[in-house]
Formats: C-alpha cells, sequence, structure tokens
C-alpha cells in the first residue's frame, strides 16, 4: 500500500473467531483498508473469504496480544495514508459518507479531526444536533468508530494515542474512543462533527449494556479521566441525562458516588 496525498485509510481492529464474516464495501477511489488481526493462530490470512484476499485494497497485519486501544494504537503507526478511520470487524461502512468526511478535512489545515454518526445515531433533520458543530469535551462522548477520522500528522506531532487501559480487552472495557478524541482536544486539536453517515452498528454493542457492574464502572473511570477534578460536577449530570437506562434511582446513585451498584430485585 503506497501513500496517497489525498488518501484514507480505513484502520479495521478484528479478531481470528469473526473473520469468516468480515465484509467490505466494493473498491473505490481513494479508499483502501488495513485489517489488523488479533489473537492470530496461524497465518493472518487464514479464514477469510477468498474475494477479500484478492482485493489489492486490503492489507492484513497480525497483531499479538489483544485490546482495542492496542489495535488503534497499531493503526496509527501502520497506516500509509494522510488521513485515517477507525472501524471493527463488526460494522458497516458507508465510503461515500467516509470519502465526504475526507473532504472535509483536506479542504481545512485547521481541522485535525471530523465526526460523522452512525446511522442508527444520526438526530433527524431539525434536531439541533444534526448540523455542523464544534466538538468539545462535552459532546464528543457519543463519538465512537467507524464515525471519526483523524489526519494522522496531527496525532503524531501532538504524541497522542489511545489509552491501553480503556476498550474491549482492557481491564475497563469501554470508552476508549471518547478519551483518544478528548486527549486531542486538550492538545489542542480541532474538530468538527457533520450530519454525515460513516457506517452503521447493525447488532447491540457494549455501549448499550447498562446492567453490567463491570461496564458501569468503566463509565465512570471514563469520566473520572476525561475530566478530573471536574467529575465531581459532571457525574451526577450524567447520572440525570441517562438516568431511564439506569436499573433504577439507587443504581444512579451508586453510579455518581463510586458505591457497589445494589443487587437486582
Amino acid at each position: 500500500m503506497s501513500d496517497s496525498v489525498d488518501g484514507l485509510t480505513v484502520a479495521i481492529s478484528a479478531m481470528t473467531d469473526r473473520r469468516a464474516g468480515l465484509v467490505l464495501p466494493p473498491p473505490c477511489p481513494g479508499l483502501r483498508y488495513l485489517l489488523l488481526v488479533q489473537e492470530a493462530r496461524g497465518p493472518a490470512d487464514a479464514g477469510f473469504a477468498p474475494e477479500l484476499l484478492a482485493r489489492d485494497d486490503l492489507r492484513i497485519v497480525p497483531l499479538p496480544g489483544r485490546g482495542l486501544s492496542n489495535s488503534r494504537n497499531a493503526a496509527l503507526e501502520l497506516a500509509e495514508d494522510p488521513y485515517l478511520a477507525f472501524s471493527d470487524d463488526d460494522l458497516v461502512l458507508e465510503p461515500r459518507g467516509l470519502l465526504l468526511l475526507r473532504d472535509v478535512l483536506r479542504g481545512d489545515d485547521r481541522l485535525d479531526l471530523v465526526a460523522g454518526w452512525r446511522r442508527e445515531t444520526l438526530p433527524p433533520r431539525g434536531h439541533r444536533r444534526h448540523v455542523l458543530h464544534r466538538l468539545s469535551l462535552y459532546n464528543s462522548g457519543r463519538v465512537c468508530a467507524p464515525e471519526f477520522m483523524v489526519r494522522r500528522a496531527a496525532v503524531r506531532s501532538r504524541g497522542v494515542r489511545f489509552d491501553p487501559g480503556f476498550g474491549v480487552g482492557a481491564p475497563l472495557p469501554t470508552g476508549e474512543d471518547y478519551i483518544f478524541v478528548t486527549d486531542l482536544l486538550k492538545a489542542g486539536a480541532r474538530g468538527l462533527s457533520l450530519p454525515v453517515v460513516a457506517g452503521s452498528h447493525p447488532h447491540p454493542s457494549t455501549g448499550d449494556d447498562w446492567r453490567d457492574p463491570a461496564l458501569m464502572q468503566a463509565r465512570r473511570a471514563v469520566l473520572l479521566r476525561v475530566f478530573g477534578w471536574r467529575a465531581a460536577a459532571i457525574l451526577p449530570l450524567y447520572a440525570w441525562r441517562h438516568r431511564h437506562r439506569f436499573a433504577s434511582p439507587r443504581a444512579a446513585l451508586a453510579f455518581v458516588f463510586g458505591r457497589p451498584a445494589p443487587a437486582a430485585a
């Protein structure tokens, strides 16, 4: 994969047990894929559909160990194009939206990060967030793969990486994308959100689970990581905003104060 001044790489984090079901969009000029396979047993390309292996817009790289943040960090090092988006092996990509986001990033040197939406989460027309708006610590919590992409040179110059303590396969199994985006913003990067569909997640995701105690602990740790001392004010606001997702008012209070969640009735 030789680099291009306008090229976009989509880095896909994959696990060996889901290789057979991986599907990519048809080849599209200016767009190529870096498939990072963790826990590979045998050749990294074993188990993928033959039609995928025949594509010249796909590069497959085995990675030791596990952890979504480790895969994302490897993508930052291995990708060769100036623009990099992140995806997972259970997502459906929409090249038209990805290339539109790339064009916005390419057209403004002041931008380091752009974010679209998943098809399932894009607000309807007329909604206050169905407009172009600047990303901040307070409105980028919803950003996740495959919605966002970065200018690789800007990430390198700021020395920002994904925190390996967060994300699937880590002790705190969520929040890696939000932490990475906010670390970039704290380092002086400028990011925009646009009402553009970059892909979809047709299956239940980790972020949909509000009953697992480990995930609730991880959510709280994410807010502490992002906001530091300000989290004391953010936690009750977050719990109120998502009050209908908690198992009970007592569970919401336990989240705010960092106490064990009450046993289900």
